[in-house]
């Protein structure tokens, strides 16, 4: 039997089951786990139950209560996962919060994410602001800091950290480190990789091969294996070779 699709313009719910394609432009909730290929949301809804669908998009506000599992997932709105996520490809302009962790196979950011625990991914961009309550995990990290972001932990084999571009560092011993007006930050406790270049970030230790502290840093511990450079308008307070 061939799947149905259906579509909620005004006010109304539907009950969970299989279907090709969930299209809500209205205020709509789906009772259920829910089976689908294609889910937008251009309106309100809300999915009581788990829900696993080829492609998700969501342009104004969606809320899932459980569990998603998705190959793509397109925000510009906002959308609240109460629980895990494990998704190929995330896309998020908009707001996107996740209750529990959130694993995939690329992650890019341009708007604002929030991960309680865990972000496991191949590759994480970002040119928004983020905030990771546990390890961000990936082979390649590559961030322009717009706004401030935080993260327990960062581990992957390269990572790259930059400054927005169009604003100025200034150093000296007596004041230390100040920021131009505006500038994006980092925060996390943790980042160990292969290949470290950071900017703007501040971690209580930073592991590594080849590791490069650029402009606006302030490090408690390095510890590299082959290279460390430290920028004049850097802090790194103390420095271990492996």
């Amino acid at each position: 039997m061939e799947s149905q699709s259906v579509s909620i313009s005004g006010s109304g719910r539907v009950s969970g089951g299989e279907y090709t394609q969930v299209r809500i432009s209205g205020s709509g909730r789906v009772e259920g786990d829910v089976i689908a290929q294609e889910i937008r949301v251009s309106g309100s809804a809300r999915f009581q139950g788990t829900v696993k669908a080829k492609e998700i998009s969501v342009s104004g506000s969606g809320k899932f209560t459980s569990r998603v599992e998705a190959d793509i997932l397109v925000t510009s709105g906002s959308c609240g996962i109460e629980g895990d996520a494990v998704v190929k490809e995330l896309r998020s302009s908009g707001a996107q919060r996740i209750g529990g962790s959130l694993r995939g196979h690329y992650v890019r950011v341009s708007g604002v994410l929030n991960v309680a625990c865990d972000l496991e991914t191949d590759v994480f961009t970002s040119s928004g602001r983020f905030e990771i309550g546990g390890l961000l995990s990936a082979d390649r990290v590559e961030v322009k800091l717009v706004g401030d972001s935080r993260a327990r932990e960062i581990g992957g084999e390269n990572i790259d950290i930059r400054a927005s571009s169009g604003f100025n560092f200034g150093f000296s011993l007596s004041r230390g480190l100040r920021f131009g007006v505006g500038i994006g930050t980092l925060t996390v406790g943790e980042i160990e990789g292969d290949h470290i270049h950071l900017e703007a970030t501040t971690a209580d230790v930073v592991r590594g091969k080849i590791v490069h502290i650029g402009p606006g840093c302030r490090i408690g511990r390095v510890e590299y294996t082959e290279s460390l450079e430290v920028h004049p308008e850097a802090e790194a307070r103390e420095k271990i070779k492996r």
